[in-house]
């Protein structure tokens, strides 16, 4: 797993978290509510519809099981090889992303930006029972799929992997559930765990070098 992915996306993240929270979280969110992007089809279907795959509706943890027991599967099968614990990272990680996520939740208690709005009070955001900060989307999916991308080697695939929870990100700022530290926070998280996750892997299953034939003995 290559740590530089998660540590690049922990620094890019940190710092949109700390913009939003010193100057952006409240202009971006008015602009938003008086733009055409607020609740958009594409953020609302296109948001259905990977929640509808991920199984998250069915159960918030379903993901997070399925990675593991592929993680598990596959050690069984395929010993030696290095994709299982790609699929344990990943379950691991977004376990423990969501469960920082629900910790902050209940303690920071901010309210989000339609809440805001509704009741037209900005002088009171934080610590009155809201569910904002950090954002659960931002985390689900931060959390399962930033592992995954750290060990792909294939380019492509990787950018997938993460275009996938940026646009859940745009996409919960566009219907207005969010901020955007409240997304941020979570990638950041999320990109913690993972690094600690390939610190681990690296120091405790380091990958072993492939043996090299033996080069032929000289003809006489």
């Amino acid at each position: 797993m290559d740590h530089r992915l998660p540590a690049w996306v922990a620094l890019v993240a940190a710092a949109f978290a700390a913009l939003g929270l010193m100057l952006v979280d409240r202009p971006l969110a008015e602009w938003i509510h008086a733009s055409a992007i607020a609740h958009a089809r594409v953020f609302e279907w296109g948001l259905a519809l990977l929640d509808g795959a991920a199984g998250m509706h069915a159960w918030f943890w379903l993901a997070g099981c399925v990675a593991l027991a592929i993680g598990l599967i596959g050690l069984l099968v395929r010993r030696g090889a290095r994709w299982p614990l790609a699929w344990l990272a990943a379950g691991v990680v977004q376990f423990a992303t969501l469960h920082t996520m629900i910790l902050g939740k209940s303690h920071f208690g901010r309210l989000r930006p339609s809440e805001v709005f509704e009741r037209g009070d900005w002088s009171q955001v934080w610590f009155v029972g809201g569910g904002s900060f950090p954002s659960g989307h931002s985390a689900f999916y931060f959390g399962l799929l930033l592992p995954l991308a750290a060990a792909c080697p294939i380019r492509w695939l990787r950018a997938v992997l993460i275009a996938v929870p940026v646009y859940v990100a745009i996409a919960r700022l566009g219907l207005e559930r969010h901020f955007l530290s409240d997304v941020a926070a979570s990638a950041v998280i999320a990109a913690a765990y993972t690094w600690l996750a390939c610190w681990l892997l690296q120091r405790w299953w380091p990958r072993v070098p492939r043996a090299q034939p033996a080069l032929a003995a000289d003809p006489a």
